[in-house]
């Protein structure tokens, strides 16, 4: 089977990791796949390297604007057609995906990782309706993406189908007992952004120490950008006396000593389709808390028993949540445990991943 899969960007977020990662699964499995960018970014080498790979941004600057003397590879029939499906990543492709349609009667299947603001955020709603008019089916990774597109956009449920993300093992993904000053560490991981309650993060150790002064417990958070946004947070940790309480780690495409190092990981998102943190930390037998009614990660935790749902925005809950865990560290370790063996086999498992990839396409 010929795949084209297609993605807004190359940049060094979780969608395009994840098609690179479903990508690798494929081409494991003997499949023969062609990658169409939008435009580029840092990871546009990684897709090259895997597979032939199109920049529609660079292909029009250089032959569709300029010279005007050759289609884009979007219009050519010809290169199309030699595609047997076509997987367009994310909720962002509306206007590649309508004129795609216009050259190719194949399936086009749709995979979004979005929900309202990130819809709103990213894209808009001319382009999200080009989108669902151009796309055969659809994809989500959970059950709170699902729900969005039937209520927002009234597709019907029949068309959209769950495919779950896959995570490649690596033998360097293991949980190493490196906590040597005692402390109980809760990590944060993101973009410092409103949708991932990076504000959260301070309120909610703020509120902990207030009400639990002598906790030994530490705030880290892994992802920040150097920027105004990052001064703002660190301005606010030290007016509220949270210095060698609550810090912000720079991004860093190896995260590997950040999951050694923490003990919980918080995801305070305000909306979260299906976040791959929360897979890569119980890939570190890690477990974790997350708002209910936002976070898609509710399927993953209720699932494996690999943490607590809490209330959205229920700072006093989520509080609670991380002391329960602060007090007993058996109780931690099991829902750690517990999220690792799930993890073992849906996300991290090439059988169950591929088998529902072919499953989904021979539907």
């Amino acid at each position: 089977m010929k795949i084209l899969l297609i993605s807004h960007d190359a940049s060094l977020t979780g969608a395009p990791i994840l098609l690179l990662n479903l990508a690798g699964l494929l081409l494991k499995n003997n499949e023969d796949i062609v990658f169409l960018l939008k435009e580029g970014g840092v990871l546009e080498s990684d897709f090259a390297l895997m597979a032939p790979t199109y920049n529609l941004k660079e292909d029009k600057k250089s032959l569709w604007n300029i010279l005007n003397t050759k289609k884009s590879i979007i219009d050519d029939k010809n290169f199309l057609k030699q595609f047997d499906v076509i997987i367009s990543n994310t909720i962002t492709n509306g206007e590649v995906l309508e004129i795609i349609r216009k050259n190719y009667n194949g399936n086009i299947i749709s995979y979004i990782h979005e929900l309202e603001i990130g819809a709103k955020a990213f894209s808009n709603e001319n382009s999200i309706n080009k989108l669902i008019k151009s796309s055969t089916t659809f994809w989500v990774p959970s059950s709170i993406v699902n729900d969005f597109l039937i209520d927002k956009y009234k597709i019907s449920p029949d068309k959209i189908f769950i495919m779950p993300y896959y995570i490649p093992s690596n033998a360097s993904d293991f949980k190493i007992e490196s906590n040597s000053e005692n402390q109980f560490v809760v990590g944060g991981c993101g973009t410092i952004d409103w949708r991932k309650g990076v504000d959260l993060f301070i309120v909610i150790a703020i509120q902990l120490f207030i009400k639990y002064p002598k906790a030994s417990i530490v705030f880290k958070w892994a992802g920040a950008l150097p920027g105004i946004e990052l001064e703002r947070l660190n301005y606010q940790v030290r007016k509220c006396n949270l210095e060698g309480k609550v810090f912000f780690e720079i991004a860093s495409s190896n995260l590997n000593n950040f999951y050694n190092s923490i003990d919980l990981f918080l995801l305070p998102s305000r909306e979260d389709p299906y976040p791959l943190v929360i897979l890569e930390a119980a890939n570190f037998s890690v477990p974790s808390i997350c708002f209910d009614s936002v976070c898609g990660s509710k399927d993953f935790i209720i699932n494996s028993k690999g943490g607590l749902v809490v209330p959205f925005l229920d700072i006093n809950e989520t509080v609670e949540a991380i002391i329960n865990f602060y007090n007993d560290i058996n109780f931690t370790k099991k829902l750690g445990e517990n999220a690792k063996d799930y993890l073992k086999h849906t996300h991290l498992s090439d059988a169950f991943v591929y088998n529902k990839f072919k499953e989904l396409l021979e539907n």
